[in-house]
């Protein structure tokens, strides 16, 4: 097993899920050492998590700020 950390990307070709009913998002990411491919995980967040994500995303890209959250979840579906 390496000792280097892995970091993520996310995977073009795919594009995230949700479910309605629960809220829950699962967004495909790869995983990497350095530059190489060691597999492929799902980032699940429940509605709250990605509402959170969401807005931090918003925030950093400096999008405006104070977004409805409900109105922000239903752009990205």
């Amino acid at each position: 097993m390496s000792l280097l950390p892995l970091h993520a990307s996310l995977v073009r070709e795919e594009s995230l899920t949700a479910d309605r009913v629960t809220g829950e998002v699962r967004v495909p990411v790869a995983l990497y050492e350095i530059d190489e491919h060691r597999g492929f995980v799902s980032l699940v967040c429940s509605r709250t998590e990605a509402r959170t994500l969401f807005t931090q995303l918003a925030e950093a890209l400096g999008l405006v700020h104070g977004i409805a959250l409900r109105a922000g979840l239903e752009a990205v579906r």
